[in-house]
């Protein structure tokens, strides 16, 4: 029988082609991934500032928020929390460092306008584009 392997020359030549794809697939893979923590943040404080008009409108309050006074407004909170990892914050990659969102007074002390943010940073504020 006559069998044959690989020569020397081929396995290197296999293991730079598998390099040169890994190096090009993982950029990638990490900007996709970034993107997805971006628009998860910006969804879910965009569904925390609705149940905030909504709670607004019905109690006629302008107090803090709280995500406990939030819960009849939202659906599955154990779910709306920030993921891990980088978001996109004004076209920069930025690490996340908060495991919950916070509710900050973005009006004035005469008219409180109370929204969700992310290390101190809006629904708006998480873009892939660098706003000038």
């Amino acid at each position: 029988m006559n069998q044959r392997g690989f020569a020397t020359l081929e396995v290197i030549l296999m293991v730079m082609v598998i390099g040169i794809l890994a190096s090009i697939a993982v950029p990638r893979f990490t900007s996709v991934t970034t993107a997805a923590n971006t628009a998860k943040i910006q969804a879910d404080l965009s569904t925390i500032d609705t149940a905030i008009a909504i709670y607004v409108m019905e109690k006629g309050t302008s107090t803090a928020p709280t995500m406990t006074l939030l819960e009849p407004y939202l659906q599955d909170t154990a779910n709306i929390k920030p993921p891990s990892g980088n978001a996109y914050i004004n076209g920069t990659s930025t690490p996340i460092s908060n495991t919950s969102y916070a509710f900050e007074n973005k009006g004035t002390d005469n008219a409180p306008e109370y929204r969700a943010t992310l290390d101190g940073h809006t629904a708006g504020e998480f873009t892939n584009k660098k706003t000038t």
